[in-house]
């Protein structure tokens, strides 16, 4: 374990995540909107155009060797119960406004920063607006507590064998923080 934390936290001794991520630079034609939409990202290049604008975006995706696997450096007790899991963030992207009225709306629709004639851009491009798109932003530890046992199988009633007949109180087990019963 120490040389784990020693091959990972460099000489300096940095702190080691129990769920590294990998950070990247990545310029998608598409992307999915806050309503659960793909829709289009501006690139700026055309047919005739010698230019390409492709937006571009910082990404922080799990490292493949821990993706949905327990988590580092989790007690023992825990292991099993915990899992690197992939999360996301929203950022400002710009997008084909026709993909909106395709699906019924949505969006940010005309707002600030727009130029004049509601044109997002001000050499006159229509067709386009701003929008958030979903980017992996980081990989998260997540512990789930562990089921709580079921009932059935319990005996209810006192130690050893008899208690359970007829007429016995069934008792609470109030060991298990867990149970709501």
């Amino acid at each position: 374990m120490q040389e784990l934390l020693r091959r990972e936290g460099g000489e300096e001794g940095r702190g080691v995540d129990c769920c590294p991520t990998v950070e990247e630079v990545v310029q998608p034609k598409g992307g999915r909107n806050m309503d659960g939409l793909y829709v289009e990202l501006y690139s700026g290049a055309g047919p005739n155009s010698p230019y390409n604008h492709s937006q571009r975006f910082y990404e922080f995706s799990c490292r493949e060797d821990v993706l949905n696997k327990p988590c580092r450096f989790v007690e023992r007790k825990l292991r099993n119960q915990s899992r690197c899991e992939q999360k996301y963030s929203y950022q400002y992207a710009i997008v084909r406004a026709d993909d909106y009225e395709a699906h019924g709306g949505g969006g940010l629709g005309p707002g600030p920063g727009l130029a004049a004639g509601g044109a997002l851009f001000s050499n006159g491009t229509t067709g386009w607006k701003l929008d958030y798109i979903s980017l992996r932003s980081g990989c998260s530890c997540v512990v789930t507590p562990r089921r709580a046992a079921s009932k059935r199988g319990k005996r209810l009633g006192g130690g050893g064998g008899g208690g359970g007949g007829p007429g016995a109180v069934p008792r609470l087990d109030l060991d298990d923080p867990l149970d709501n019963t």
